[in-house]
């Protein structure tokens, strides 16, 4: 077989690393069309007149090499696309409709040209051939590339598909597959340097301890937000959807995101905070999942009595209180327990709310603790009682403390505010009231009513002008 001097100038031992399996089947086929390329080469020095150089010739053998190259792997795309397609209408699989989505198989049939430009060059490295050599290193690179990150868009595919349907808890496994896709990037950087440089791979790992130091203080946020993932997925810590507040931050709301640089805070007003994945271990933050999960929400609020509106019952205000619903038969069980000298006593056989009937906030106290149990919006499972604190300079703390039927935010302030709206209603009917700071206005009024003004003389400096009727009860002009 004749072959083109260029071809002839193969050296033997760069002849015996040749692919043995080529696009027509066999070496000799690769050869032929090598020497098609070359005789193509020659028709273009001659038709132009130009006197064969072999740099010349390497260049344009390259460029023609590439165009066919290109041109072959164009072909092939189509085909590999047009048999994708045919696939997707017929097989419905999640993970492989993923990857259509995401052009997979069009990315990586875009090795095609590259690998046909490869065999084809490899016939045109002579002894001293440098853009030969190069323009390998170079396509090496390249399909690298293309396998780099195919494996990358892999990697998200079945982080997609097992976070959608098989994280049923939520864990946050987005850091997990940023470390894997971050390995192989790193691996191509590798790969790729050891091929610029005509190393081993092996050899190129051995001299990066060097700079260990160097490449922690770069990639310090990410090995630490490494640790943190995986600490924060061991102890089931942090689930995407869990309603968080981190300490020392404005961070409280819905978690977004969990990855390996941050973690994605969807505040109540619509804000997004992020917070490094460390924190949540250097520091603490509060998680509201057990919450969520359990259903509930806790009511913990105090209403301040005014003490002085505590009296003593007398049988006047027991025959009031008794006409107030759910009061009646109470108020009758206790003066009972009252008259066997149990009122008092720790256990209570009869079930009766805690309270007393020697004043008008114990019976309160009894009342909104059977109201509250009598409420379908409260949980009756769930600790609930209604007591008094310590007692300060601004009244006397009336506590209630339950939990409502629902953890879901808008119902239970709904339910809250219904609970305190009844509350502030249900006082006055037991004669209490609620401690109140003294306005400048109370101050005027209680001025006007002790120097007995005049009936018929005005008050000024109000916002409401007000006129005495009398000589002790100002009235609104």
């Amino acid at each position: 077989m004749n072959l083109h001097p260029l071809l002839c100038s193969i050296p033997s031992e760069v002849a015996d690393k040749l692919p043995t399996v080529s696009m027509l089947g066999t070496e000799e086929g690769t050869y032929e069309v090598a020497k098609i390329i070359m005789n193509i080469v020659d028709w273009i020095f001659n038709l132009f007149g130009l006197s064969h150089h072999p740099t010349l010739e390497l260049w344009i053998y390259s460029i023609l090499v590439f165009a066919i190259s290109w041109g072959i792997g164009y072909i092939a795309q189509l085909v590999i696309l047009f048999v994708v397609n045919q696939v997707s209408k017929r097989w419905k699989n999640p993970i492989y409709a993923d990857l259509t989505r995401a052009r997979f198989f069009h990315k990586i049939s875009r090795i095609i040209p590259a690998l046909f430009f490869l065999v084809f060059i490899q016939f045109t490295m002579q002894q001293h051939s440098s853009l030969s050599s190069w323009l390998s290193r170079i396509t090496w690179i390249y399909l690298s590339f293309i396998v780099a990150s195919c494996l990358t868009i892999l990697a998200y595919i079945i982080w997609n598909h097992v976070d959608q349907r098989e994280n049923k808890k939520h864990l946050p496994l987005k850091g997990l597959v940023q470390l894997v896709c971050g390995i192989i990037w790193i691996l191509f950087a590798i790969v790729a340097v050891s091929i610029l440089v005509d190393k081993s791979p092996g050899n190129l790992l051995a001299g990066i301890g060097v700079f260990a130091s160097v490449l922690m203080l770069v990639f310090k946020d990410s090995i630490l937000g490494v640790v943190a993932g995986v600490q924060l997925s061991e102890n089931d810590s942090v689930h995407v959807g869990d309603w968080i507040a981190v300490d020392g931050t404005n961070a409280n709301g819905t978690v977004l995101e969990v990855s390996l640089t941050e973690v994605k805070v969807q505040n109540w007003d619509k804000t997004v905070s992020s917070v490094p994945p460390y924190n949540l271990i250097t520091g603490t933050f509060t998680t509201y999942r057990p919450m969520q999960e359990s259903n509930t929400r806790r009511i913990a609020r105090t209403y301040l009595i005014d003490s002085e509106s505590v009296v003593e019952a007398t049988p006047d205000l027991l025959a009031k209180v008794s006409e107030i619903p759910l009061m009646k038969d109470w108020i009758a069980k206790k003066q009972a327990q009252k008259a066997a000298g149990k009122e008092y006593c720790v256990n209570n056989p009869e079930g009766l709310a805690d309270g007393t009937i020697d004043t008008n906030l114990g019976m309160f106290r009894a009342y909104m603790k059977m109201w509250l149990q009598s409420n379908s919006n409260i949980s009756q499972v769930d600790d609930l009682f209604v007591n008094t604190l310590q007692q300060t300079a601004n009244g006397i703390p009336f506590q209630v403390y339950c939990f409502t039927s629902t953890s879901s935010w808008i119902p239970y302030e709904g339910i809250q505010s219904a609970v305190f709206e009844h509350l502030a209603v249900m006082l006055t009917k037991f004669g209490l009231y609620v401690y109140e700071n003294e306005s400048s206005r109370a101050t005027v009024l209680e001025g006007v009513m002790s120097r007995q003004l005049p009936a018929g003389e005005s008050v000024f400096g109000l916002p409401t002008p007000m006129i005495v009727k009398d000589s002790q009860t100002p009235a609104q002009a």
